[in-house]
């Protein structure tokens, strides 16, 4: 990636997104599968179980986190610019909150699986060994654990993704900033793209989540349910896909690295022109000057003639 794309502000986020996902795809995905076609873990430890509980956990719920603080952090950067205008600010609405989306997610989920004393026995053939069972135990720490983990940052992404297309197309109605409508679309496209796909995909699952919460019977999507938890693997997998087709200069980079994508232009090649040259003499004058432009006026082709004449 180009070193100006680093640097930008917007796309921290989601950088931190993209390589998160990456260690989920590695280890987490790679433990599933193995899981699902032998029905044993991928290494019988209890380590082995302990970091794969641990990185499924903090790995999800941070991603979510990251991408509800880019849905808010969008409109600082778009809208209010001058909050994070020196470093100090920065550090303190840019940086800070970075590390805090993946840090309360792992001090919440190492205290209750490895601090907390847990009377579940681990089980090789389950996923993650069973600790999961270690946050259902106690109803309020599973209370705890749905709400503040998984249900508090899909709906900021909704609503702030929502509130973000308002204000970027009511922008875009004014005629004094036409300008600046370029700047916000190349910020607000990548975040949208992306909110739109764990919208579509994360988000049902965690609704329907709530819904149970709120009283709804559990036979209601049963298998619609046990299958939409495993489509945050796919939000995940499609993000670098969705940052690449939003970026332009991605776009442009792939267009070179894949010469099949680039468009067929016509070529544009010389053009000889005929040029036919008059003979010299009073005669060649005469017909100059009958040859004059009209718009020129009687004058001009008056002094034409003279300037012809011996």
């Amino acid at each position: 990636m180009d070193r100006a794309l680093r640097n930008a502000l917007h796309n921290h986020v989601i950088i931190a997104m993209v390589f998160v996902g990456l260690i989920l795809q590695c280890i987490d995905v790679t433990a599933l599968t193995y899981i699902w076609r032998t029905g044993t873990v991928l290494v019988s430890t209890r380590a082995f179980c302990f970091t794969w509980a641990i990185i499924h956990d903090i790995g999800f719920v941070g991603i979510v986190n990251l991408m509800a603080w880019a849905s808010i952090e969008r409109h600082i950067l778009i809208f209010h610019q001058k909050w994070v205008g020196t470093k100090t600010k920065r550090l303190f609405l840019h940086y800070l909150p970075l590390v805090i989306c993946m840090m309360c997610p792992g001090v919440f989920y190492i205290t209750m699986l490895f601090i907390v004393p847990c009377s579940v026995t681990m089980d090789f053939t389950k996923v993650h060994c069973g600790y999961y069972a270690c946050l259902s135990v106690n109803p309020s720490v599973a209370l705890y654990n749905t709400i503040v983990n998984y249900l508090i940052a899909p709906f900021i992404i909704v609503i702030f993704s929502v509130a973000l297309i308002i204000r970027v197309l009511a922008s875009k109605c004014r005629a004094r900033q036409r300008i600046q409508w370029r700047n916000y679309s190349k910020m607000a496209i990548p975040l949208l793209s992306i909110s739109f796909l764990y919208i579509v995909l994360y988000c049902p699952p965690i609704f329907l989540t709530t819904a149970y919460l709120a009283g709804l019977p559990q036979n209601i999507a049963t298998s619609y349910y046990s299958d939409s938890n495993y489509f945050g693997y796919c939000a995940i997998t499609f993000t670098p896909i969705m940052c690449a087709l939003s970026l332009p200069e991605l776009r442009t980079k792939l267009k070179i690295c894949f010469p099949c994508c680039r468009r067929c232009r016509a070529a544009v090649g010389p053009q000889s022109l005929m040029m036919t040259r008059t003979k010299a003499g009073p005669a060649a004058g005469l017909t100059a000057g009958r040859t004059a432009d009209p718009t020129a006026g009687p004058a001009a082709a008056i002094a034409t003639i003279a300037l012809k004449l011996p």
